[in-house]
């Protein structure tokens, strides 16, 4: 996140012999101290530190190039971030973040990075992706929450279609697991077999059917794949156990915590490297797939993902492929977007009031510069793992929110129901049950608004692939940037605060696209405008 102070070097992650050396300072009286994260997939106690003086803790251990999420684990119990590391993670669940290079050297994210410093990373060019990704809105949706079955979706394409989306993710069409299942569902990514279809949502015909649908109304069609683990009932752990993790008495298990409807594959294996790719490609091949979606990628090997997307461009040339991750190196030859969901964060500190317009634009300059030159970021509100932006903004900080959101660099993200405010959505855990939308709660204001914000991308191209610039002077509780290219220069400004702001009178002049409390320079509570101004 915006970083907001310098850390001693001493204490931060650094390179050692051996890998990277962590260090926690405790509070006298701790007994233990472990170190987790998606280095060894957030096992608890996997990597118990030594004590090394009355206080001091630390560990070394090596570490692969990319960028890394990590707590400490306070005497098996309390799990916090680390106090010496400023470098919060994006994802809203407050881990500390390192990235290491592939010579060990380990990359800490520093404070001022920008067009004219960029960070090390920023040298190197992202993998260029297809136009139908990079000029889309996103929208991920659960089929039996959405539409009920293959069908029941195809019936609301055209709802789709009239909102303006043109890529559609679809999370998990394959058959669950049943052992250790949670709720009557069971938990969609805990797959059971990654070949078959869930029967409950239709046959193979239904769902070429779906995909054929949208494709002709100009969608692209993700598919969700869980890849790095089964279902613990799957039948590859009796047929196969040399693909998973394995304990020292020969037991499957999967290593994140609190897991235990999973299986965690074991990808040194070459075996179930080539089935889990040959998989995919009968896919994408089949049923006519444009792109998938990786869950849970920031704890699957690089290199791994590097051979999926060779793969499947053979393929599919134009295939997209979403990493469930934050890490700078996926960009560089595998995925073509990673997840970025600091917008969200930063857009409720401006909101309560703990941030302003020159820390947005810090963060948005920090993480922009620490990754590869033309990396694509994929921005979003709301996401299966966080409840609705409605509750964690307010209500009416929501329409100025998603303003930001698609007039900002990247490629929009929507999770199903966040268009009219669908109230029930609190996470991908309401999916363990029989769950659907509550379609009797929709706003249709909100979802205009949305059809609005998506129309204005699609028309102007600097929304899409413009430069952004973030304004001077901009008042507390209100965001402002620029948007150019070419011929244009797009303002938008956002107003997130309950009171009036006045901005500088050299705005009075912007010629509005779309707004709403917009007068002179000041904008009413809660208000937006995005406007063209001359250069």
């Amino acid at each position: 996140m915006d970083l907001q102070c310098h850390a001693a070097p001493a204490v931060l992650p650094h390179a050692a012999p051996g890998g990277v050396r962590f260090i926690y300072d405790a509070a006298p009286g701790v007994r233990s101290v472990a170190l987790a994260g998606t280095f060894n997939c957030w096992a608890g106690d996997a990597c118990m530190m030594e004590r090394v003086s009355a206080t001091r803790w630390q560990a070394t251990l090596p570490v692969p190039a990319g960028r890394h999420l990590y707590k400490f684990v306070i005497d098996g119990t309390d799990w916090i971030p680390d106090p010496a590391n400023p470098w919060i993670s994006e994802d809203g669940q407050n881990n500390s973040c390192l990235t290491v290079d592939e010579s060990s050297n380990v990359l800490m994210r520093q404070p001022g990075l920008s067009a004219a410093a960029p960070g090390p990373l920023h040298a190197r060019t992202a993998l260029a992706s297809p136009d139908w990704l990079r000029n889309g809105v996103i929208y991920q949706l659960s089929v039996p929450a959405f539409g009920g079955d293959f069908d029941g979706v195809r019936a609301r394409l055209s709802y789709l279609d009239e909102l303006g989306i043109d890529v559609l993710w679809i999370m998990p069409i394959q058959p669950a697991g049943v052992e250790g299942r949670r709720g009557t569902s069971g938990d969609p990514y805990a797959v059971r077999d990654f070949d078959a279809i869930d029967p409950a949502l239709g046959d193979a015909a239904s769902l070429r059917a779906l995909v054929d649908a949208a494709h002709a109304r100009g969608m692209g069609v993700v598919m969700d794949w869980t890849l790095n683990r089964s279902s613990v009932d799957h039948p590859f752990t009796r047929t196969h156990p040399h693909w998973y993790t394995r304990r020292a008495d020969g037991s499957i298990y999967y290593a994140v915590p609190n897991r235990d409807e999973f299986a965690g594959f074991d990808f040194t294996d070459r075996a179930l490297r080539a089935y889990l790719t040959g998989s995919m490609r009968n896919w994408v091949g089949r049923f006519g797939f444009d792109g998938l979606r990786f869950d849970d990628s920031d704890i699957t090997p690089c290199d791994f993902l590097n051979e999926l997307r060779a793969a499947l461009a053979q393929v599919r040339p134009d295939i997209a492929l979403i990493s469930q991750s934050y890490d700078e190196f996926h960009h560089l030859a595998a995925c073509d977007l990673t997840y970025e969901g600091g917008t969200r964060e930063m857009l409720r500190r401006c909101a309560q009031g703990a941030a302003d317009n020159a820390a947005f634009a810090r963060y948005w300059n920090e993480s922009t510069y620490s990754f590869p030159r033309g990396a694509l970021r994929m921005r979003w509100l709301e996401d299966k793992e966080q409840g609705r932006i409605a509750a964690f903004l307010g209500r009416d900080a929501h329409r100025p929110a998603a303003a930001v959101l698609l007039a900002m660099d990247g490629v929009p993200h929507i999770l199903m129901g966040q268009e009219f405010n669908e109230p029930t959505w609190t996470g991908w855990q309401v999916l363990f049950n029989p769950y659907q939308l509550d379609w009797n709660a929709f706003d249709g204001e909100l979802y205009a608004h949305y059809q609005a914000l998506i129309a204005l991308r699609r028309r102007h191209a600097v929304l899409r692939t413009g430069g952004t610039g973030f304004l001077d002077s901009v008042p507390p509780g209100a965001i402002g940037f620029t948007r150019s290219g070419p011929g244009e220069r797009l303002v938008v400004l956002a107003n997130l605060s309950a009171h009036a702001v006045q901005f500088d009178a050299a705005l009075a002049h912007i010629e509005p696209l779309y707004a709403n409390g917009w007068h002179g320079a000041t904008l009413a509570p809660y208000g937006w405008v995005i406007g063209s101004a001359a250069d």
